[in-house]
């Protein structure tokens, strides 16, 4: 019966590592230079380059992270204000890439929420940075509230980007979108999750006799 019982434990610790989330610090709260970015408050810190761990920041652009001592974020401690304090006139622009599997299935998750009023949009994109397919593609105008987005895409193989930029942007402190909470899991075969299901089934059964 014990080793049973490790086999199943062993087989839903494999389709737990399967719905890891395969981004880095997509929720923002790893901030190891907070503090010391470009410019700060006691509530906000202007990144650059590589300074948020997991992401890249496009060159002449900047990004807010706040905290949530002082501004509105949505979860945790720490959130991405996406007007960039209107660095450079520009507006926040970063991306991660992450590896893929062809045809494998991926779920896409992420939160986003409004402040302050503005016309400018919410891009959010992943694509293929060796064929540029776009595999999701996500333009939002402003909208009181907070909202909690969820997509499914396929993989190519290929390093695959998500990129999150106000597009068009306002050049300006705008302070009118904040995102959090950026998921990238693996979509387990339907087979794998049936094998699962009668797995600890069969193991409930044998454990009653």
């Amino acid at each position: 019966m014990k080793f049973k019982f490790l086999a199943l434990v062993i087989f839903a610790a494999c389709l737990v590592a399967n719905a890891a989330n395969i981004l880095v610090n997509g929720n923002f709260e790893s901030q190891p230079k907070w503090g010391l970015g470009i410019a700060r408050d006691s509530g906000y810190t202007l990144f650059t380059g590589t300074d948020i761990p997991g992401w890249v920041v496009q060159s002449g652009h900047a990004v807010t992270v706040h905290k949530n001592t002082v501004y509105p974020v949505i979860s945790g401690v720490y959130g991405v204000n996406m007007d960039g304090e209107g660095y450079n006139s520009h507006n926040a622009n970063f991306y991660q890439d992450f590896a893929s599997t062809n045809w494998q299935a991926y779920r896409f998750e992420f939160d986003w929420g409004t402040w302050q009023s503005t016309s400018c949009r919410l891009d959010v994109s992943i694509t293929d940075v060796v064929t540029s397919s776009v595999l999701y593609q996500g333009n939002f105008a402003w909208s009181s509230g907070t909202r909690h987005e969820i997509a499914t895409f396929v993989g190519t193989g290929n390093t695959l980007r998500l990129r999150v930029r106000e597009n068009p942007e306002s050049l300006v402190n705008d302070n009118g979108f904040i995102v959090d909470n950026f998921s990238v899991e693996i979509v387990p075969e339907p087979t794998t999750t049936l094998m699962f299901i009668l797995a600890c089934a069969c193991f409930i059964f044998l454990h009653r006799k």
